[in-house]
């Protein structure tokens, strides 16, 4: 296909300026110290679980055998310092939760593109109001809402809602998933735990921990007729209301490896928590399973007679196309042409079934951007003015598909650059001919100012963080004239500003709008 003369290229999504600098993968042993933020469900939800093991109990509740397609949105929330969550950290993290979900039929896919949200006081969290606010604006209807952001400093990994509960639209747009990107990288179990309680599941622990002698408190036994005056079992009436999961009493991070918290029950019994549940608060390498009754309860919440997410199955149907090994670099390779810095025309070779590739750039192991191909095309003409001349550039190319993202990425490639097609100028360039401002649209303001001081312009457009054109004009000015142009209805985010004038010149810009 040829792109030559189309900016930004048709059916591309051309660097996402949330990525152009983010955080390092961590190793998954950070979230051993963060905790979970999801507070113990209410007594009706309790009781919710209670009567839902009645009903399995009584051959009320069945859900068919089929694999459940769960859509999923994600929100990349952007720090305008330049961190946020790495998409291709993602990829590898949506893959390994199908992995860990596949036991429970559950296979979840991303709906649409990540919404990007360049706003640095919704990017360090310091209170729940936070998230709240995230989920009041953004969220979106009949998906699970996912926003990665930094919960460091009020020492969470993530935290979810329950059905029926949390902020946003009620219904089929309400509550989510607040994910710290510190805690969501390859090997991580966070997003796991979190989900569960999107799915109705409590902690094994909740109402036991901190009081495991109490009288409401699960016990160890499971027998239900114990002689005198050793108590019976509860596990159907307290812990997480799930008499396969062992009685657990340990409400912070444990190691499954070594020495082990040890306390007693009621009984005198001693609690042997199993570490190997998601949802517990062992360390992330020693979880790897959800109990038959988790299951049962989490496929029940989603597509039961009493489902109360059913409204995420609504959307239409989705048939996954598993992709198998990696592409290959054709274009450019070493000891090729060097390529404009501007003009830089990539080509790798076909996987069938990917409807997306992701082309990461790097100078000296160090991440310069990340560009994005739509609809399967094989080639990309790069355009955008962010390689510099007389350098040497790696990449690589990763394939994947909405419910497919386990695809390795290609083998690195190196290529030269030189000195680019024409004159692209930049807002930090001694070019002031043209003022665009503000530079912040705050409060619901859609309206750009441009002042023209020394020459005409032919056109002016707007691109969001994606590449995709949100706003255009055709326009031809006096000097010294000021304009006014009122923006198409557009969410927040960060967007690019090119002008082009009547010689040619190119001014290129960035706006926040709030």
């Amino acid at each position: 296909m040829n792109h030559r003369n189309q900016y930004p290229i048709s059916a591309i999504l051309i660097t996402l300026i949330i990525f152009l600098i983010s955080v390092n993968p961590l190793k998954a042993q950070w979230s051993e110290q963060g905790l979970c933020g999801t507070a113990e469900p209410t007594p009706a939800h309790f009781a919710h679980l209670e009567a839902l093991n009645n009903r399995f109990d009584l051959g009320l509740e069945r859900v068919s055998n089929n694999r459940i397609m769960v859509p999923v949105k994600i929100h990349v929330v952007q720090d305008i310092g330049g961190n946020s969550y790495d998409f291709n950290t993602w990829l590898s993290v949506l893959c390994q939760l199908n992995e860990k979900y596949a036991p429970a039929g559950l296979f979840f896919y991303m709906k649409g593109d990540p919404n990007i949200i360049a706003n640095s006081s919704l990017y360090r969290h310091t209170s729940y109001a936070q998230g709240s606010q995230l989920m009041d604006t953004y969220n979106q209807s009949r998906v699970v809402n996912i926003y990665f952001v930094d919960l460091g400093s009020i020492g969470l990994c993530g935290y979810a809602t329950y059905p029926g509960s949390g902020s946003g639209p009620s219904g089929s747009a309400q509550g989510g998933l607040m994910m710290s990107v510190s805690c969501s990288q390859s090997g991580n179990t966070t997003l796991a735990h979190e989900m569960g309680h999107y799915f109705a599941l409590p902690h094994p622990f909740d109402g036991t921990s901190g009081a495991p002698t109490g009288p409401f408190s699960e016990r160890v036994t499971r027998n239900t007729n114990e002689t005198p005056p050793r108590l019976s079992a509860n596990c159907a009436t307290a812990g997480d209301r799930f008499c396969d999961t062992e009685a657990d009493y340990i409400g912070y991070r444990w190691n499954c490896f070594g020495f082990t918290p040890s306390d007693t029950d009621r009984n005198g019994d001693t609690f042997n928590p199993d570490a190997a549940l998601f949802m517990s608060y062992s360390y992330d390498n020693c979880q790897n399973r959800f109990s038959d009754q988790q299951i049962q309860t989490m496929r029940s919440t989603l597509a039961g007679p009493s489902a109360s997410r059913g409204y995420l199955l609504l959307q239409p149907p989705y048939f996954v196309d598993t992709l198998f090994g990696s592409t290959t670099p054709l274009s450019p390779i070493a000891g090729g042409p060097a390529q404009p810095a501007n003009w830089v025309q990539f080509r790798w070779r076909k996987v069938e079934g990917a409807t997306s590739y992701m082309i990461r750039i790097r100078r000296n192991n160090l991440r310069v951007t990340d560009v994005f191909v739509n609809g399967g095309d094989t080639a990309l003409t790069y355009t955008l003015p962010i390689l510099q001349p007389n350098l040497t550039y790696t990449y690589t190319i990763r394939p994947y598909n909405p419910g497919w993202t386990c695809a390795a990425q290609s083998a690195s490639a190196t290529f030269t650059t030189t000195t680019g097609y024409g004159t692209f100028i930049s807002e930090s360039s001694s070019f002031k001919s043209l003022q665009i401002y503000p530079t912040v649209l705050e409060g619901g303001n859609r309206k750009l100012m441009i002042q023209l001081d020394a020459e005409e312009l032919r056109s002016f457009a707007l691109y969001d963080a994606a590449g995709r054109q949100v706003h255009m004009i055709n326009l031809s000015s006096p000097q010294g004239e000021r304009m006014e142009t009122e923006l198409n209805p557009i969410p927040a985010g960060l967007y690019h500003v090119r002008a082009t004038g009547i010689s040619g010149q190119n001014y290129l810009s960035k706006i926040i709008v709030q």
